[in-house]
C-alpha cells in the first residue's frame, strides 16, 4: 500500500461525511454540469478511485447508468454503501486495473491523478478500458498559485503541530497542472478535450475566481 492510499484509508470511515461540505459537494455539481445534456441510460461506467462510492452512486441514480467503482484502498471499498446498479471492488493500481479492453462507455477519475507516480500511465490504462468515442471525466489540481496560496499558508503554518495539522493531504500530492499542460497530456494520451470546469478553493470558494481543481470532459480518439 503506498503512502497516499494508506493516508486516505485512515479516514475511510468518515469519508462519506465530506460530501456534506461545500468543498466536496461541488464535485457533484460540476459532474452534473458536464453531463447535463448527455443520456447515459444503460451505459457501463467505471469510477476509478471511487473512495466510498459517493460519485458512483450519484451517476447510477441521476444518469441511470451501471457503475463499477474501484479503489486501491480496501478500507474505502469496505465502507461503500450498496445501491442499485453499482458494484465496488479493490484493485492494486489505477495504472493496472486488470479490467477488459473497451469495457466501459465512460470513466470517471476524480481527485486521483495528483497522487499517482505516473499520471500518463494511468491515463493510458483508462483509455484502454474505454470504448471508442468513450467519455473520460477527470479532475486534477490547478497549479495556479493564486488558487492555492491560502491553503498552502495554512499547510505550512500548521505543519509542525502534530495531530492538529491541517491540509495533510498535501504531503502526498505529486502532480498539479495548468489547464494548457493537462490538455496537452490528454492529447498525447489519445483524448480530445471537449469541456473544462474550474472549481474549489477555501471552504469550496475560489480565490478571485481561481479554483483549486479542474475537471475535464474528454473523448477517446
Amino acid at each position: 500500500m503506498n503512502d497516499a492510499v494508506y493516508f486516505h484509508s485512515q479516514g475511510a470511515w468518515r469519508w462519506e461525511s465530506n460530501y456534506t461540505k461545500r468543498a466536496f459537494s461541488a464535485r457533484k455539481r460540476i459532474l452534473h454540469e458536464l453531463l447535463a445534456t448527455r443520456n447515459l441510460a444503460g451505459q457501463n461506467w467505471l469510477d476509478a478511485g471511487c473512495g466510498t462510492g459517493t460519485l458512483a452512486r450519484f451517476l447510477a441514480e441521476c444518469k441511470s447508468c451501471k457503475v463499477l467503482g474501484v479503489d486501491a484502498s480496501q478500507a474505502m471499498v469496505s465502507n461503500c454503501a450498496s445501491a442499485p446498479n453499482t458494484e465496488f471492488r479493490q484493485i492494486r493500481d489505477i495504472s493496472e486495473t486488470g479490467l477488459p479492453d473497451a469495457a466501459f462507455d465512460g470513466v470517471l477519475c476524480s481527485s486521483v491523478l495528483e497522487y499517482v507516480s505516473d499520471p500518463r500511465a494511468a491515463l493510458i490504462e483508462l483509455r484502454r478500458v474505454l470504448k471508442q468515442d468513450g467519455m473520460l471525466l477527470v479532475s486534477v489540481p490547478n497549479s495556479d498559485p493564486i488558487a492555492w496560496w491560502p491553503i498552502l499558508c495554512v499547510y505550512w503554518l500548521t505543519k509542525y503541530l502534530g495531530p492538529w495539522r491541517l491540509c495533510r493531504y498535501l504531503d502526498y500530492r505529486k502532480n498539479s497542472y495548468s489547464e494548457l499542460s493537462f490538455r496537452r497530456l490528454l492529447d498525447s494520451c489519445g483524448f480530445r478535450v471537449e469541456a473544462v470546469r474550474t472549481y474549489g478553493g477555501v471552504r469550496g470558494f475560489p480565490i478571485l475566481g481561481h479554483g483549486t481543481l479542474m475537471m475535464f470532459r474528454a473523448v477517446k480518439l
